[in-house]
C-alpha cells in the first residue's frame, strides 16, 4: 500500500476541508463501481482504493461495510483502515477465532498516535456499529476493532445507545472488544451495562467491563467499584482500585494511600494515579519516593504522573516513556489526560528522541495537544528525510490547523 507524504497529506486534507467531485476525479470510475450489482465489480473497486490509500474515498466506501458480500465487507474494514492508518502495521492473532490474524485489532491496539487526521464520516461509525452483529465472527470482530480505531469521542447519542447494545452479544469476544471501545471512546451511556457486565459469565468480559467503568467517567458506579474490592474474594480489585482511581473520589483518599503501599504493582500504580488525581500534598513525599524508587516502571511512571498533577514538572519523563514499548500505552494515555500543560515535556522528549516510532508519536501528540504556537515546531518535520517522521508532522500540523 502506498503512504507516501504527499498521498496521504493531501486526501487528509481533501476529506478535512469536504474537498468535493474534483478530489475524486483520479478514481472517479473506481467509486462509481462501489455500487455495481456484481459483488467482484465491488470487491475489485474496493481493492484498488486500498492499495492506493486513497483515503477520500472513505465516505464513499462505508456502505460497503455492512455488504452483503463478506468478501466485499472485509476488504471495506480494511480499506478504510488503511484510509485512517499513518503507516502500514502488521496484523495479530485474533483471539478465540481460529488460527487468524488481525489488522484492525492492530490498529486499535496502536491506537490515535498512528490515526491520520481526518474526521471519520458519520455514516461509516454507522455501518461498522452495523457490522458489529454481523454472523461472520471475524467480520464482526474486525468492525468492532475498527470503530474503536477509527471513531472519535464524542459519539453521537444513536451511535453511543447502539453499541453500548452490544454489551449484550451473544459471543463474549465481542462483548469484551465492546468494553474497550466503549473506554477508548469514553461513552458514559455505557456506565450501568457495563455495571451489569461486572459478573458477565466471562471473565474477560467481567475485567474490561471494570476497568472501562473507570474511562467512561461516571462518578455514580464508585459504590458498586468500592464492592468488588472483597467481592469473589477480591479477584477484580487491581481492576476497580485502577477505575476509582479515574473516578478519583475524595472519600477513596485513605485507601489510596494504602495502596501505594502495597505489594502488587497493579494496586500501586492505582494508588499513586489516584493521589495524584486528588493532588494529595500530603502524599508527596511517597509519591517522590516511588518515582525514584519502586521497582516497577509502570509504578515510576505512575507516581510521574502523580507529581505532574501536584505541579512537580514531569510531563517530559512521562513523555520520554512513549518510545518505550511497554509503557507507550500508559504514557500516552496520561499526556492526553494532562493535556496542553505537558507540551514543554513532549518538546524536550522530542528534540532527544532517536527512535524513528517514537519521533513520530510525539510530533502527533503535539498535534492532539493543540499548544498555541505548536505549528510552529512541527511544519519543519513535514520535510524531514524520515518518512514516518514527515508522515506524522503532515497530520499533526492538520489537526493543529483544522
Amino acid at each position: 500500500m502506498n503512504f507516501q507524504v504527499s498521498a496521504m497529506a493531501l486526501a487528509a486534507l481533501a476529506i478535512v476541508s469536504g474537498a468535493g467531485p474534483r478530489a475524486q476525479e483520479p478514481f472517479q470510475d473506481v467509486i462509481r463501481n462501489l455500487r455495481h450489482p456484481k459483488p467482484e465489480s465491488r470487491l475489485d473497486a474496493v481493492t484498488v482504493l486500498n492499495n492506493n490509500a486513497y483515503a477520500p474515498a472513505a465516505e464513499a466506501v462505508a456502505p460497503l461495510v455492512a455488504d452483503a458480500d463478506d468478501r466485499v465487507q472485509a476488504a471495506a474494514i480494511d480499506a478504510e483502515l488503511t484510509f485512517f492508518l499513518t503507516e502500514g502495521i502488521n496484523p495479530v492473532r485474533v483471539m478465540g477465532i481460529g488460527n487468524q490474524k488481525s489488522r484492525a485489532q492492530e490498529a486499535f491496539d496502536g491506537g490515535p498516535l498512528i490515526r491520520g487526521s481526518a474526521p471519520a464520516p458519520a455514516v461509516l461509525v454507522d455501518k461498522l456499529i452495523v457490522a458489529i452483529r454481523d454472523e461472520n465472527p471475524r467480520i464482526r470482530f474486525d468492525a468492532v476493532h475498527a470503530l474503536g480505531f477509527i471513531a472519535e469521542a464524542p459519539l453521537s447519542a444513536p451511535q453511543a445507545a447502539a453499541l453500548v447494545a452490544e454489551l449484550d452479544h451473544y459471543d463474549p469476544i465481542i462483548r469484551t472488544a465492546t468494553a474497550r471501545v466503549l473506554a477508548r471512546l469514553r461513552v458514559t451511556a455505557g456506565a450501568d451495562k457495563l455495571v451489569a457486565a461486572t459478573v458477565d459469565s466471562n471473565a474477560l468480559v467481567r475485567q474490561f467491563a471494570v476497568l472501562a467503568l473507570g474511562r467512561v467517567g461516571e462518578p455514580r458506579v464508585i459504590p458498586q467499584l468500592r464492592q468488588m474490592l472483597t467481592r469473589n474474594k477480591g479477584q477484580l480489585r487491581s481492576e476497580a482500585l485502577l477505575a476509582l482511581a479515574e473516578l478519583s473520589s475524595s472519600d477513596d483518599l485513605g485507601l489510596f494511600r494504602t495502596a501505594l503501599t502495597e505489594s502488587d504493582p497493579e494496586i500501586r500504580r492505582a494508588g499513586a494515579e489516584g493521589l495524584g488525581r486528588l493532588a494529595d500534598r500530603e502524599s508527596l513525599a511517597a509519591l517522590d519516593a516511588a518515582f525514584k524508587t519502586d521497582r516497577n516502571a509502570a509504578v515510576r511512571l505512575a507516581a510521574a504522573f502523580a507529581l505532574q498533577r501536584l505541579d512537580q514538572p514531569q510531563s517530559h519523563v512521562i513523555a520520554a516513556s512513549i518510545g518505550d514499548r511497554d509503557l507507550a500505552t500508559q504514557a500516552r494515555d496520561y499526556l492526553f489526560e494532562l493535556g496542553v500543560s505537558t507540551m514543554p515535556g513532549v518538546e524536550a522528549a522530542f528534540k532527544v528522541a532517536v527512535d524513528s516510532r517514537a519521533r513520530a508519536d510525539l510530533l502527533q501528540m503535539m498535534g492532539y495537544l493543540r499548544a498555541p504556537g505548536a505549528d510552529a515546531i512541527v511544519e519543519p518535520f513535514t520535510r524531514d528525510q524520515d518518512e514516518r517522521v514527515s508522515r506524522a508532522a503532515t497530520h499533526a500540523l492538520i489537526r493543529l490547523r483544522r
